[in-house]
């Protein structure tokens, strides 16, 4: 009986800017994108026959939307052939709706789960367009590491991996933004900004001064303009935070505030204060690009 572990990590945006609106009413974007170690897992393992099971540690998130079934339905396609049964357990850590793409990274690993699980021995370039066509960051999510995306967020190009650093997440348990609804009502004004130069520099030299200096900045991401249920709520904790000397950076279209230290103990208290001022805390940090997969 085969069964392999994926991991399925989530990403921040430490920076992103709207660019405008394409002909496919999707938006052009330029973002640096970065992977954290947070993630959910997947567990593939063998079923009898030729079908195929879903299921999660959430039974909200079940069904046939679910961007692990649509994954599966599209490289089951793309092999055109019979294929053995397979039960896909999603154990689901990272939270929904959050601006983390722990959707994307699901399908993602789906992706690569079923590619090894069925043998269909797929190279990279296949399953990234396979990816292209599930979402707009699941190519990402696929490759990992540090990337600028450009497009719709499908077209990478990657970045020397970043420097080291604990990353604090912060969320309201009671706040989840919708990516299309964030699309939809962004101030249309600072189409463009804010400008990624600076951080895509820094990156590129690995300048850890440098990237700390944009991620303390007043603005680092469109979609942070975005007019939400909630939105307030997001706003009203970054001005807390900032009260203590934190500088939060929100994250893709949100509601996620993160912050970044290279302080191990630092980290420790931003979580605290995170979670005295009512958020929910997460303590993670940068990972390069890798596949990270168990024979269990």
């Amino acid at each position: 009986m085969h069964r392999y572990l994926y991991r399925a990590r989530a990403k921040i945006n430490l920076g992103l800017a709207v660019i405008g609106q394409r002909p496919d009413r999707y938006h052009e974007i330029e973002s640096v994108m970065q992977q954290i170690s947070l993630n959910d897992s997947l567990l593939f393992e063998s079923l009898p026959g030729v079908d195929f099971e879903f299921k999660c540690t959430d039974p909200d998130l079940e069904g046939s939307e679910n961007l692990v079934c649509r994954a599966a339905a599209i490289i089951k396609k793309r092999a055109g052939k019979v294929l053995p049964g397979v039960r896909v357990t999603l154990y689901k850590n990272i939270p929904v709706e959050a601006g983390l793409a722990g959707g994307s990274s699901d399908a993602a690993a789906t992706l690569l789960g079923l590619n090894k699980f069925w043998q269909l021995e797929m190279g990279r370039p296949e399953l990234l367009e396979l990816a292209s066509r599930l979402g707009s960051d699941v190519p990402f999510c696929l490759q990992g590491g540090t990337a600028l995306a450009h497009g719709r967020g499908e077209k990478l190009e990657y970045l020397p991996a970043l420097p080291f650093f604990w990353v604090i997440l912060a969320l309201l348990p009671t706040v989840k933004n919708s990516t299309a609804a964030a699309y939809s009502t962004f101030d249309r004004s600072l189409l463009g900004k804010p400008d990624l130069k600076p951080l895509t520099d820094a990156v590129r030299c690995g300048d850890k001064a440098g990237i700390t200096g944009w991620l303390s900045g007043d603005f680092t991401n469109t979609l942070e303009t975005a007019n939400l249920a909630g939105s307030g709520l997001v706003r009203n904790l970054k001005m807390k935070l900032q009260e203590f000397g934190l500088q939060p950076v929100f994250t893709g279209s949100g509601p996620t505030l993160f912050m970044m230290t290279e302080d191990y103990y630092h980290a420790r208290s931003v979580g605290r204060v995170v979670e005295e001022l009512g958020g929910v805390s997460y303590l993670c940090w940068t990972t390069g690009r890798n596949e990270e997969w168990l024979h269990v």
